[in-house]
């Protein structure tokens, strides 16, 4: 690649209540939100966004919360107001709000703001904030920010909107005023375009994306399940990615039970070389560098991962302990559904399960237990992908061996779309489930199999794997560059004992030029050249991105078993 990237954890574990919400009636008659979006423009740009909620009578006492937002979250900054940036009305006029925040948490922290008095009535809030400014500096992060394209503003509500806590559904009603904006601009939601109404928790609007402007959008028919949208003019074919996207979300969809459900996909641009992803509430959004970088297999491979999270899922334990499950079957079916659909072909599939293998084996915190790789989650991206590479390479060893040897299930398939009929009908299936169901199928080995993976240990699949490949023995030395690769601007977080700092990297130097990462990650031989510039003055640093070979284990095709290649 080109660029740093990254796909970034989803916080399933964020959206699980307010997307169930959304397919729930409440017991109760939800308490009614009313949120308007109003785009500030000036000369046809875009300079803020501006949000009016009406609350019905919140009945919130002094010293209570009437709002709840995010500082900062996974190491992304927010608007994060001042008490005084926010303006709240009642019956008696105004009411004054004081900030206080939480106790950071390993995800971030949030900020409550108390009512000074108690409220009376009805209470309107308004507030507004610009786009978060960001240049080639800027540190490669979760889609969550705000930011100006060309046309309009693209972002998370998690970082402008300040809402009422809590996790009671809510009968939430948006509409956007784009009155000063050109005709022809669009206001989007991941729920849907223009005006929208949904029974759900305030997470569902913090938990969402939003465009507003001039935007393209294919296909142009309203009643499609998928739709793509992008402002800027990518340096890729955004309408070939969005005719192969949605086709792969429609299969998917029908392969997990969810013909019907929308899904929306956002594309904006990074002024830093550098990509990567988000998926929230039945969306999703991707960043691509100047020359089009997102992630080494490109977007549809990203796209395709994040629209496999729509689905799969594990119930009733903190994110570290499920995070195997939730990335584990998106990378899987990701690749598995795409040869399925036709959007891969058997070698670009085969390529695929080698690069996530390769991701497996290489990375250092690989031996980690899987609450010890979620601690250092969001404190550095490799052990953020720990679950990635340890969840894919379990549940294609459990493929393996359901394939021979299993007692009702004949694949993962047959797990997977199991726990989800469960999920559906009101159980809740969580990782003690899933053990014990491997433990049906496949015997006492397959508990033990599934509580040293939680452990760390390493997974060497089975072959065959996927019916035809053999599992052979590559080993060979990870890519290394030695310092954050997602901040291509400048050096930052140098490895002392990495090859770039033995050659003559510095922390601060700032990066003019380099070779490409994808290059350099395909070939173990491919060397890394750098134009640095430190102090002024210019310089050149040349090595082999690469740190101490490893055991690994790749995937190839068996003669023997060639015309069984099929999914």
């Amino acid at each position: 690649m080109t660029a740093p990237t990254s796909r970034w954890l989803p916080l399933a574990l964020l959206l699980a209540p307010a997307c169930a919400a959304l397919a729930a009636e409440s017991p109760k008659a939800p308490i009614p939100l009313d949120v308007v979006l109003t785009p500030k423009a000036d000369a046809g740009r875009i300079g803020a966004l501006q949000v009016h909620l009406h609350l019905p009578a919140p009945r919130v006492a002094a010293g209570a919360p009437l709002l709840r937002m995010p500082v900062e979250l996974v190491s992304t900054p927010t608007a994060a107001y001042r008490a005084e940036q926010i303006q709240v009305r009642d019956a008696r006029g105004a009411l004054p709000l004081r900030a206080i925040d939480e106790a950071p948490d390993p995800s971030g922290t949030y900020r409550n703001y108390l009512a000074t008095r108690a409220s009376v009535g009805d209470v309107d809030v308004d507030y507004a904030t610009p786009p978060r400014k960001v240049d080639a500096d800027t540190r490669n992060g979760p889609l969550f920010d705000l930011r100006a394209q060309d046309g309009g503003l693209m972002g998370a509500g998690v970082y402008f909107m300040a809402l009422p806590p809590g996790e009671a559904p809510r009968q939430i009603h948006l509409r956007w005023d784009l009155s000063a904006l050109p005709a022809g601009a669009r206001g989007v939601w991941s729920v849907g375009e223009g005006e929208q109404r949904a029974t759900a928790p305030t997470d569902l609007l913090r938990f969402s994306y939003y465009a507003v402007g001039a935007m393209q959008r294919v296909p142009e028919n309203d009643d499609d399940v998928f739709h793509f949208y992008w402002m800027d003019t990518p340096p890729f074919d955004a309408q070939l990615l969005a005719k192969q996207t949605g086709q792969l979300y429609r299969y998917m969809a029908r392969f997990f039970g969810d013909d019907g459900s929308d899904y929306r996909a956002f594309a904006r641009r990074n002024p830093y070389p550098a990509g990567g992803g988000t998926g929230l509430a039945h969306s999703f959004m991707f960043g691509y560098g100047p020359q089009g970088q997102t992630i080494a297999e490109g977007p549809q491979a990203l796209l395709a991962h994040e629209m496999a999270h729509t689905w799969p899922k594990l119930d009733g334990e903190e994110h570290a302990l499920t995070a195997w499950y939730t990335e584990g079957t998106a990378e899987f079916y990701s690749l598995l559904l795409s040869l399925r659909a036709g959007v891969y072909d058997k070698s670009a599939f085969l390529q695929a399960i080698n690069h996530r293998a390769d991701g497996y084996y290489d990375n250092p915190f690989r031996a980690l237990d899987n609450t010890a790789a979620g601690e250092r989650f969001w404190k550095d991206s490799r052990a953020q992908r720990v679950p990635y590479g340890r969840g894919f390479m379990y549940l294609v060893s459990v493929d393996a061996q359901l394939r021979q040897h299993g007692r009702q299930a004949h694949s993962v398939d047959d797990l997977v779309l199991e726990v989800l009929k469960r999920q559906r009908a009101g159980e809740t299936i969580g990782v003690p489930e899933w053990r014990a169901m491997v433990v049906r199928e496949l015997g006492a080995d397959a508990g033990a199999d599934f509580d040293a993976m939680v452990a760390g240990k390493l997974i060497v699949p089975p072959a065959p794997a996927f019916g035809c490949y053999r599992v052979v023995p590559a080993p060979h030395q990870p890519f290394e560059l030695g310092f954050d690769r997602m901040r291509m601007g400048v050096v930052k977080n140098l490895l002392p004992e990495s090859a770039a700092a033995h050659a003559g990297v510095q922390e601060n130097d700032r990066i003019v030029e380099y070779t490409p990462l994808e290059q350099a990650m395909a070939d173990e031989h491919t060397r890394m050249q750098l134009k640095l510039e430190r102090d002024g003055k210019p310089l050149q640093v040349d090595y082999l991105p690469r740190s101490a070979r490893v055991d690994a284990w790749r995937f190839a095709v068996d003669p023997a078993l060639a015309a069984r290649c099929s999914p």
